[in-house]
């Protein structure tokens, strides 16, 4: 967790864990820290962090209890939890392949066994997630075009909504990655776009221009979005023509 002037990182998730086993008690079996803050993409301050505490049984009372003790700590270092009983966290892996898939890659056990190793992940339902996925941000992309063209957004606030659409399609990129074999995926957003342009065949296109939209530096907000419109159809032909059947992970 983010340092701050009275604790260390190391003290703070220490902090977190004594709070989630003092509510928890006995059903407490992991808690496991994933995603951005363990990559060179955190930004403290602005990004959460995301901590899965997965319990041998969920008592809706323990978390209402877990709200109340919890709540500054979480909003003051931006702690987004994630709670689910073993059996959910094991079985819910077809519905949620490439998010799960993200947190076995990159996590660190903060105490309890190592839940991810239950982890069965099958490249059909991998698939099937990240199509699903494409074809509702191209949705996304196209109602924004009939927003701006309906007056609803200037250039600027056109502009705004795509530096906030950009977070969710990182995680669908490194999908698809996964789906070509990929056995390492990058940190870093860039690098990640580079690496499946290359993997896929595709020239540089607009979903780098995106990511350099986000620091500050964005061509025209309207011609972006439709140039993004095409790169995401071209997207979703390739991962619909992949075969549907084949077993991974």
């Amino acid at each position: 967790m983010s340092a701050n002037n009275e604790q260390s990182p190391s003290a703070a998730q220490q902090e977190f864990v004594d709070l989630v086993r003092s509510v928890f008690n006995d059903t407490v079996m992991s808690v496991i820290l994933y995603g951005s803050y363990l990559k060179e993409t955190y930004t403290p301050g602005v990004s959460d962090i995301n901590i899965l505490i997965v319990l041998s049984e969920i008592r809706p009372d323990d978390l209402a209890v877990f709200g109340r003790r919890a709540g500054r700590m979480m909003r003051k270092h931006r702690i987004t939890p994630l709670i689910l009983s073993r059996d959910e966290f094991v079985s819910s892996s077809d519905v949620f392949p490439m998010e799960y898939l993200d947190i076995v890659t990159t996590h660190k056990v903060l105490t309890g066994d190592d839940t991810t190793v239950d982890l069965s992940i099958n490249r059909a339902h991998l698939r099937h997630q990240v199509e699903h996925q494409l074809r509702g941000h191209l949705l996304s992309l196209r109602q924004l075009l009939v927003a701006y063209g309906s007056g609803a957004f200037s250039n600027r606030g056109l502009q705004r909504e795509l530096k906030s659409w950009y977070g969710s399609l990182s995680a669908i990129l490194r999908g698809v990655l996964r789906l070509h074999g990929a056995e390492s995926i990058p940190a870093n957003d860039k690098e990640i776009v580079e690496e499946l342009n290359r993997a896929v065949g595709l020239s540089a296109g607009p979903i780098l221009e995106l990511i350099e939209c986000r620091s500050g530096t964005c061509p025209d907000p309207k011609e972006l979005v439709t140039r993004l419109v095409d790169r995401l159809a071209t997207l979703v032909g390739i991962v619909d023509r992949m075969d549907q059947t084949a077993e991974g992970h």
